[in-house]
C-alpha cells in the first residue's frame, strides 16, 4: 500500500563570508550600558586574556585570541557569523572552557570587570541569539560534551550542555531509549542551546516541551555562583563522578521542595545564567514506527486530517508536519536529491492547484497492531476524500527519506536566496490564513518578487513562514516592511512572534507590543537580580528600555 522508492544524495552549497582583519582597541567599548546604567561594558584587553590563560587547564586549546594577532581571524569567523548569515559580531576572543569551575571563574572575572559575554553552542540560532553584538567575549560550550549517564530505570540522561543533540540521540538509542527532542539541526546544535531557547521540535505534540522533559540542571550565574538543581554531576573529578553515578540516581522525577528555578533558564537565552549541565527524561524506544506523506488539496482537508489523526491514531500519534507547495518546490530544486523521485511524483506538472503536504508519524509498542491502525487511518481518509494521494514508508530507509524532505526545508530555502525567517505560533484554524494574508499584503506593498513558504508543526500551531528573495543581499528597509506585515497579521490574531526559535536580536524590539508592561517590568527586575551588571548576552531578549 502506498509504495515509495527514492534515493538520498547529499551535497551542500554554502555562501562564504570574510571578517575584516582588524585589531581591537584595548578598551573598545560595547555600545550599551548595564541594567543600572552606571557603567559601560567593555571588550577584553591583553591583560584579561592573560588572566583567562592562567585559569584554564588547557589555554592553548581553550583560548582563541585575536586581540594581539590576525592569524586566527579565519577561525574566529565561524563564531562571529550566525547560521543564517544575517548577523555578524566583531569578537576578538573566544573562550572554550571544559568544566563548570572554569565557566564559573570566567563569569566571576567578567562580572567584576564589566566585560560582556555571549554564550554560544552550535551557533544554529535563527534570531541572532548566539551572535555577539559587538566585541564581547564569546563563551563557546563546544568542549563541554560529556555524557555522564542514562539511568536504566528512570530513563534520565545527564550530560554537559555542549553535547551535540545527535550524539544524545545515538547514546539514548543504544540504551533502549528515545531522546525526546528532535530538530532538523540535531547534527550541529547543542543541548544547552536547545534548552536556552526552549526548542520545540518534531515530537513536541507527543512528548511535550523542555519545560516538562528537563528534570535537572546546573547553571552558572553572572557572578560565578553555581546552581545545581536536581542534578548530580561533577566534571572536576572523574573518579568522584563515576562513584556518585554508580550508586545514586542522576536526578529525581519529582522534587517539590521550593521554587522550580530551572524553569527560568529554559528559554532564557543565556541572559540569566549559563547552562552547563542538564538532566532530561527520555521515553523508551518505540518498537514500531510508521510514517506517511499525504497530499491535501486544501487547508480545509488538512484540518480534517488533523482531526482524524487524533481520533484514529490516538496515543501512537507522534508527529504531524505541514509543508506547502512553494517549500516543496525549493526542496526539489535545492535539496540535493533528497526524496527526489517522491517529490517529482508529488509535484505533478499537470496539477491544477497547489496542494499541501502532511507528514504523519506514529510510534508504538505493537508493530502489527500499529501497522493495521495506520492502514485503516489512511483508508478512511481516502474514503472521506480528505487526501488526494498518500505514500506510506515500507522500511526505515523510506522513513528517513520522508523525514529528509521535511528536514531539508530550511537548508533548501536558504540556498534559494535571502530568507526573511519567521517562527510564529497561531491558532490552528488560522495556520494558512496568515500566510495568504501576508502574500496579499506583500503584493499590495509592491513586494511581489518574493516567495512565501510555509512549513512547520501544524498540530502545535507553529508555522515557519519563510519569505525568500532571489537576491542574497539583505535590504534593511524591505526587511522591516516584511516584518511589520507578518507580525501585524500574527498579533491581530493574538498569536506569538516566537514559537520555538527565541527572541535574540531580531525580535526584542517587538517585546513592548507582545508583553504586558507589568510582565516586562518583572522580567527586567529578574534580569537585574541574576545579572546586575548585564554582562550575559547583552543586547538580546529584553527590550532596550
Amino acid at each position: 500500500m502506498f509504495p515509495l522508492t527514492s534515493r538520498l544524495r547529499f551535497g551542500l552549497r554554502y555562501c562564504t563570508y570574510t571578517l575584516s582583519k582588524r585589531r581591537s582597541s584595548q578598551h573598545h567599548g560595547i555600545c550599551w550600558y548595564t541594567t543600572n546604567y552606571s557603567r559601560k561594558l567593555r571588550g577584553p584587553t591583553a591583560q584579561d586574556v592573560s588572566y583567562f590563560r592562567s585559569i584554564l587547564a588547557r589555554p592553548d586549546k581553550s583560548v582563541l585570541d585575536g586581540t594581539a594577532t590576525h592569524d586566527v581571524m579565519d577561525e574566529l569567523q565561524k563564531y562571529n557569523i550566525d547560521w543564517t548569515k544575517h548577523y555578524q559580531g566583531s569578537s576578538d576572543l573566544v573562550l572554550r572552557p571544559q568544566t563548570t569551575s572554569e565557566v564559573s571563574s570566567i563569569l566571576k572575572y567578567c562580572h567584576e570587570n564589566y566585560i560582556g559575554i555571549t554564550p554560544q553552542g552550535g551557533n544554529t540560532s535563527l534570531c541572532g541569539a548566539a551572535t555577539p553584538i559587538s566585541n564581547e567575549i564569546i563563551l563557546s560550550m563546544e568542549y563541554m560534551k560529556r555524557i555522564y549517564k542514562l539511568d536504566e530505570y528512570s530513563g534520565i540522561l545527564t550530560c554537559d550542555a555542549g553535547c551535540i543533540l545527535q550524539s544524545l540521540h545515538d547514546y539514548a538509542k543504544e540504551a533502549g531509549y528515545l531522546f525526546p527532542l528532535d530538530i532538523g539541526s540535531k547534527g550541529t546544535c547543542h543541548i544547552g542551546g536547545n534548552v536556552s531557547t526552549n526548542a520545540g521540535g518534531h515530537h513536541f505534540f507527543r512528548f511535550g516541551g523542555l519545560h516538562g522533559t528537563v528534570v535537572g540542571m546546573e547553571v552558572v550565574l553572572a557572578d560565578g555562583r553555581v546552581l545545581r538543581m536536581n542534578i548530580d554531576a561533577d566534571d572536576d573529578n572523574d573518579d568522584d563522578c563515576t562513584h556518585r553515578f554508580q550508586y545514586s540516581s542522576a536526578s529525581l522525577r519529582k522534587d517539590n521542595t521550593g521554587y522550580d528555578l530551572k524553569q527560568l533558564f529554559i528559554g532564557g537565552e543565556g541572559t540569566l545564567g549559563i547552562i552547563t549541565k542538564v538532566a532530561v527524561a527520555c521515553p523508551s524506544l518505540p518498537m514500531s514506527k510508521n510514517v506517511a506523506l499525504l497530499v491535501c488539496k486544501s487547508y480545509t482537508d488538512v484540518l480534517q486530517v488533523l482531526k482524524a489523526t487524533k481520533e484514529e491514531l490516538g496515543e501512537t500519534l507522534s508527529a504531524i508536519e505541514l509543508i506547502d507547495w512553494n517549500t516543496m518546490k525549493f526542496v526539489q530544486e535545492y535539496g540535493s536529491g533528497i526524496g527526489e523521485s517522491l517529490i517529482s511524483e508529488l509535484l505533478s506538472p499537470g496539477a491544477t492547484n497547489q496542494p499541501l503536504f502532511i507528514l504523519v508519524e506514529s510510534q508504538g509498542c505493537d508493530p502489527e497492531s500499529d501497522s493495521k491502525k495506520m492502514d485503516a487511518f489512511l483508508t478512511g481518509l481516502y474514503e472521506l476524500s480528505a487526501i488526494e494521494n498518500g505514500f506510506l514508508a515500507q522500511d526505515s530507509t523510506q522513513i528517513e527519506q520522508i523525514w529528509g524532505i521535511r528536514e531539508n526545508c530550511n537548508p533548501s530555502v536558504a540556498r534559494a536566496g535571502f530568507v526573511h525567517k519567521f517562527d510564529v505560533s497561531i491558532g490552528i484554524e488560522s495556520y494558512m490564513e496568515v500566510a495568504e494574508e501576508v502574500r496579499v499584503a506583500l503584493n499590495t506593498a509592491n513586494l511581489s518578487n518574493l516567495t512565501v513558504c510555509v512549513w512547520g508543526h501544524v498540530a502545535d500551531g507553529n508555522a515557519h513562514i519563510n519569505i525568500v528573495s532571489k537576491q542574497f543581499d539583505k535590504d534593511v528597509a524591505t526587511a522591516e516592511r516584511i516584518e511589520n506585515i507578518v507580525y501585524s497579521s500574527v498579533m491581530k490574531r493574538r498569536g506569538s512572534i516566537s514559537a520555538e526559535h527565541g527572541i535574540g536580536q531580531s525580535k526584542r524590539k517587538y517585546m513592548h507590543q507582545i508583553k504586558d508592561g507589568a510582565v516586562l517590568e518583572l522580567m527586567s527586575q529578574m534580569k537585574n537580580l541574576f545579572d546586575p551588571h548585564s554582562i550575559l548576552n547583552p543586547g538580546k531578549y529584553l527590550p532596550e528600555n
